[in-house]
């Protein structure tokens, strides 16, 4: 028994150990630890890139705080304190803030931008031992506790803040996760008791350490229980719950806060291993639109970098890898112009985060993932090579709603070891899944930007969604041209009751109600799913010239439109510098009297119908039903949003073929999107002028959209809206389309017969577009086709050239049997130009050519 106590004691004693070197670790040790200064100094005197970005670093911070050397009292004197509830010989409380509309700007940016200088001074007094630098340092950090405890932390758990007591999103970023960065650089100095200059008393004061502990405290209480899970709130928040929980001294309180962010999260706050969830394949992204996805895998690589330097073995970078591992992947659904694909509140442009790559490399280095060293060496190695990116540039200040991270630069980066890169070419087509998107691209074999071809269809219910339908998008001459509207302020009119709704996107609107419910802020819908595509995502494509994808969208939120939908979009390329988009959309209500709007949005200057027995007339009530209705903010809208359309012009029915053209004046060439829509009955055209495209070309930038509107009454299933979409720089299609014909069987849609002239021959192409069992048969060009997808491409000697089968079971013509193996769909290319008739095939098919 003696023994087992003697046991027991020293299993004590070596916790109480631990426990005391853990608490009596040397700081700093968030961003850097004392031992890490003489690398850090040596890469500074021996690596060209390190050397210039101290220069700057220290010239613009020595620029910064030449007022405090100066002054320290006018220098303090310029934050936002209240000077009106100031007590005698008291540091005032800070102002605090509800309104973010620009007039507190000026404010709250220099309370920004004092955190920014503190943690910079930090960083030379670690690197310098100048303690003119902790002195300024400590005067910002003391102002800033003393200021802030004098407020009340708001006790709202939905996003209650301290200085902005309604945003405490915002408030963990630009103030919450820096002050604790502060004080680790400076606690050393701190500790030999230096005074710190106090504007209450204008003079030096002790510091105190109790009060900053109580800051730490309360600003990682707030992160862990204000906020809400399952979106990127919980990441934007980690910095300010992570760096505040390591500026805690009491251990019991550090590891409690360190363990909701690393293990057990809060029901306002999702744990590493909760976002982690959202990645299960490599290549996979956090579940939003393109800045907020990318911005969680960026903040949370770092979030690794730094807990796996306070605790080397929990290895983050081993077990979440495939967070950072995303971080390129929106780059690879860029547009040939590297605009990228837009959805939700995304954004058109995109920044390729080379310093996010940076740290991604980094924590493979750090923990050894070979997967994440080898992905993100190869593209620095390029970039730096190709002048894209430079480590020896310091950031501009930002005073938008971010963390500083800035000086980890300069403290965590060494020289990346020269890795080669293959060229590697964007595949043809790509999905990304959360969002319901299936893109198709053709670039051009001149390399010229305005040659490719690309366009998407998509549509999902997340965080920053859009209750948009089955969108698309069409790029060609250089620029995005049919147009997703994007998004511009948040809590605006236009933001709630037009760009997030149905109107504001390429879709069809069933019944006038089309909307979404439920879920977040109210706008959810169903996912548009994919039935089948060629290539299918990633795969190699088995013709140069075609791809399609068939997707199906379930409209039945609200109660009103209860459709179902399908849409055939094929992108057809006819040449180098010419090609067109084929667009077949179904849709059907379950309801009685149902019509249907088909919406397409192009930027540019006008849209003009060219069939001259078409009349167009005033309607501008047609679409404002619901103008006034009643809307709450993030809860009710004014569905569909098209009240917003101005100038709207419509047609009484009109039954024939159309041809219309958008023209696009003030690009740098004069540009057009020809459209090509076959006729049927109870058919109704309309042109409006939509809001503005956000992120559009810069003449277009705050210019309407030009937007097509037509109207199906009753259903638009057997013959759909059936549209062909050519981009052009030629006015009169000299190079390009001479006409479309609807091909029909029993006065049911079956497809087109577009003819071309390209570099003055005539191409003729038959394009089958049905459903998937259904058969088309064509006697003129002998033809007979069970399946859902074809094109057939004939000279103009009516010699056949190609066939491109996307979707079938079974297709014959005189040249050529083509039938799956298996009474399954397969795919087929046959290049009769080729000399021995070049044929690409699924396994399943067998392809027999007549002699």
């Amino acid at each position: 028994m003696a023994k087992l106590s003697k046991y027991i004691i020293c299993f004590f004693f070596i916790l109480n150990s631990l426990s005391l070197i853990a608490q009596n670790k040397q700081r700093p040790f968030i961003w850097v630890e004392q031992k890490d200064r003489t690398e850090i100094l040596a890469k500074i005197q021996h690596q060209p890139w390190a050397k210039a970005y101290y220069k700057e670093f220290k010239d613009r911070l020595d620029d910064d705080i030449a007022l405090y050397k100066k002054s320290p009292k006018e220098f303090i004197a310029k934050l936002p304190f209240d000077w009106s509830k100031q007590k005698n010989g008291i540091t005032p409380p800070f102002n605090t803030y509800t309104n973010f509309d620009g007039s507190t700007d000026q404010d709250r940016f220099v309370l920004n931008k004092y955190l920014q200088i503190g943690i910079d001074c930090g960083v030379l007094y670690f690197l310098t031992e100048d303690e003119s630098y902790a002195q300024c340092a400590a005067a910002i950090l003391h102002a800033f506790v003393e200021g802030v405890l004098q407020l009340t932390p708001s006790e709202e758990t939905g996003n209650g803040g301290w200085i902005y007591p309604t945003d405490y999103l915002r408030e963990a970023r630009v103030f919450g996760a820096q002050v604790p960065v502060i004080y680790d650089f400076i606690a050393t100095y701190l500790e030999k008791k230096h005074q710190v200059y106090d504007i209450g008393k204008n003079g030096f004061i002790n510091f105190s350490e109790e009060n900053a502990q109580k800051v730490f405290l309360t600003y990682a209480n707030l992160a862990a229980y204000h906020g809400h899970t399952g979106s990127n709130w919980s990441v934007l928040m980690s910095f300010s719950l992570v760096q505040n929980a390591l500026a805690l001294n009491n251990l019991e309180e550090r590891k409690k806060y360190l363990d909701i962010y690393l293990t057990k999260g809060t029901d306002k706050q999702d744990a590493l291993p909760d976002i982690s969830a959202n990645y299960i394949n490599e290549g996979d992204v956090y579940p939003e639109t393109s800045q907020y996805s990318n911005g969680v895998a960026a903040y949370t690589t770092r979030m690794m970098l730094i807990l796996n330097k306070y605790n080397p073995s929990l290895k983050l970078g081993q077990k979440y890898y495939k967070i950072p591992f995303s971080l390129d992947r929106w780059n690879s659904i860029r547009y040939p112009n590297d605009e990228i694909v837009r959805f939700g509140d995304g954004h058109r442009t995109f920044e390729v985060p080379y310093e996010s790559y940076d740290m991604a490399y980094l924590l493979g280095k750090q923990d050894s993932v070979n997967k994440l060293t080898d992905k993100f060496g190869p593209l620095l190695t390029k970039s730096i090579n190709d002048g894209k990116y430079s480590r020896a540039i310091v950031g501009k200040r930002s005073f938008g709603a971010s963390v500083y991270y800035e000086p980890t630069q300069l403290l965590w980066l060494q020289t990346t070891k020269a890795y080669s890169l293959e060229s590697t070419n964007l595949p043809r087509t790509d999905q990304f899944s959360h969002a319901g998107v299936f893109l198709q691209r053709n670039l051009s074999s001149t390399n010229k930007s305005e040659d490719g071809l690309m366009c998407f269809v998509g549509g999902a219910h997340m965080v920053h969604g859009h209750a948009g339908g089955m969108d698309m998008e069409l790029y060609g001459l250089g620029e995005v041209l049919g147009v997703d509207h994007g998004r511009g302020q948040y809590r605006t009119d236009l933001h709630e009751n037009y760009s997030r709704l149905f109107a504001a996107h390429n879709s069809v609107i069933v019944n006038g109600a089309s909307q979404g419910e439920g879920d977040w802020v109210n706008l959810g819908m169903n996912t548009v799913e994919l039935v089948t595509m060629e290539p299918m995502p990633l795969e190699k494509a088995i013709s140069p010239n075609h791809s399609f994808t068939r997707t199906r969208f379930l409209d039945d939120k609200g109660g009103k439109a209860e459709a179902t939908q399908e849409r055939t979009m094929a992108l057809i390329r006819t040449s180098p510098t010419t090609g067109y988009f084929v667009d077949v959309f179904r849709s059907k209500s379950a309801l009685a009297n149902e019509y249907h709007d088909y919406l397409y949005h192009n930027i540019g200057d006008e849209l003009n119908f060219l069939n001259k027995d078409l009349f167009l007339k005033s309607d501008e009530n047609r679409y404002n039903e619901n103008a006034n209705a009643p809307y709450f903010n993030n809860k009710k809208y004014r569905n569909p949003g098209w009240h917003f359309f101005k100038d709207v012009k419509s047609s009484s029915i009109y039954e024939a073929d159309i041809k219309a053209q958008f023209e696009l004046n003030k690009l740098s060439k004069k540009s057009y999107m020809n459209v090509f829509v076959v006729g049927n009955k109870n058919r109704e055209y309309t042109k409006v002028m939509a809001p503005k495209t956000f992120e559009a070309p810069v003449a277009y930038e705050n210019l309407p959209t030009p937007t097509l509107v037509i109207r199906q009454k009753g259903a638009a299933w057997t013959n759909p809206f059936a549209v062909i979409y050519e981009p052009s720089f030629d006015e009169n299609s000299k190079n390009g389309i001479q006409s479309v014909t609807k091909l029909e069987e029993n006065g049911i849609f079956k497809g087109f017969m577009v003819v071309s002239s390209i570099e003055n021959k005539i191409c003729t192409q038959y394009i089958i577009s049905q459903d998937q069992d259904a058969v088309y048969e064509n006697k003129k060009i002998d033809l007979y086709f069970k399946g859902a997808f074809a094109v057939l491409t004939f000279d103009e000697n009516n010699k056949l050239q190609n066939i491109y089968l996307g979707e079938g079971q079974l297709l014959k013509t005189k040249q050529v049997q083509i039938q799956s193996k298996n009474e399954q769909s397969m795919a087929v290319y046959v290049d009769f130009l080729r000399g021995n008739d070049k044929v690409n095939a699924s396994n399943n098919a067998e392809v027999i050519i007549n002699e």
